[in-house]
């Protein structure tokens, strides 16, 4: 008979892994503090642009339209993701489930309209 836990006894390899994980992380961070260059120079810093001098600056703001898409896709992703479930499965569901993503595609359809009626897809 063991006198060790089962818990401690069933997550000990998972224990030992993580910190052997942890002391090579640290070991490598520390060997490269200690034998990496230490070399400074101006060009050292500046932003890499494709091998070729900047030609803007980096903090120059970006129109507000790129964020609107950005979340537009992701919003429009998101209910592929709610869908695709549905799609696989939809023999095994009843007519609920059909309702359900009929109102769910309809409201987002609403958004989708109410969107383009704001012009937000069309570029100056």
């Amino acid at each position: 008979m063991s006198s060790v836990n089962p818990i401690i006894e069933q997550y000990m390899p998972m224990a030992v892994f993580l910190l052997l994980a942890l002391t090579v992380a640290a070991g490598g961070l520390t060997l490269a503090s200690f034998l990496g260059p230490r070399l400074s120079s101006k060009h050292k810093f500046d932003p890499y642009e494709c091998g070729l001098d900047q030609a803007d600056s980096p903090h120059k703001p970006f129109a507000l339209k790129f964020y609107v898409v950005a979340l537009l896709f992701m919003l429009f992703d998101i209910e592929t993701i709610f869908l695709l479930p549905w799609a696989i499965g939809f023999r095994s569901f009843g007519w609920e489930s059909l309702v359900a993503v009929i109102i769910f595609s309809g409201i987002v359809v609403c958004g989708l309209w109410y969107v383009v009626k704001l012009k937000v897809f069309e570029w100056e």
